[in-house]
């Protein structure tokens, strides 16, 4: 399964198996992602932020973008 993602240090914490103090808030999360990223059931491609379709669910978007958006969704 592939969960793109327009945030780079995000897949960055994801992918780092060290801790550090300024990640410590988000433990339970990034373990659970990083034993599905280990074990292969997920991956986390980069996608940029006008490519990222998940916006239009939670964005407001300008009339151009959310037209964008809708017509890559098929």
């Amino acid at each position: 399964m592939r969960l793109y993602c327009d945030n780079k240090s995000a897949i960055s914490i994801a992918h780092n198996p060290v801790q550090h103090d300024r990640t410590k808030h988000i433990e339970v999360d990034r373990h659970f992602i990083k034993e599905k990223l280990d074990s292969g059931m997920i991956c986390t491609p980069y996608v940029s932020t006008q490519n990222q379709l998940a916006d239009i669910l939670t964005k407001g978007l300008n009339c151009i973008n959310f037209e964008g958006i809708v017509s890559k969704l098929g």
